[in-house]
C-alpha cells in the first residue's frame, strides 16, 4: 500500500490541530503504521502516543504535549 504525500500531510495537520489532552479514535486500523511514521518525523516530535486496549491492538491517538513545529510558531510569534 503506497501513501502519498498528501494523506501523510493530513495526518500531520490533524495532530497539530488536536488539542494537549485530546484524544481520537483510530477508525482505520491499517492506518496506524503510517500515523507512527508521520509522528516521528521532526515537525510533530513524538507529540501523540497510541492508547491501546487489553490485547494490545492500538484504538484511539492521545496528544500529550505540543508538535515541534507548534513551538517554532509560538517561539516566532514572541
Amino acid at each position: 500500500m503506497k501513501i502519498d504525500l498528501k494523506i501523510r500531510n493530513t495526518i500531520a495537520q490533524l495532530i497539530v490541530d488536536m488539542e494537549i489532552g485530546e484524544s481520537r479514535p483510530i477508525r482505520k486500523h491499517e492506518m496506524v503504521p503510517v500515523i507512527k511514521e508521520v509522528n516521528d518525523t521532526a515537525l510533530i516530535g513524538h507529540a501523540i502516543r497510541f492508547v491501546k486496549n487489553n490485547e494490545g491492538d492500538v484504538i484511539a491517538l492521545k496528544k500529550y504535549r505540543k508538535t515541534t513545529i507548534e513551538k517554532r510558531i509560538e517561539t516566532k510569534r514572541t
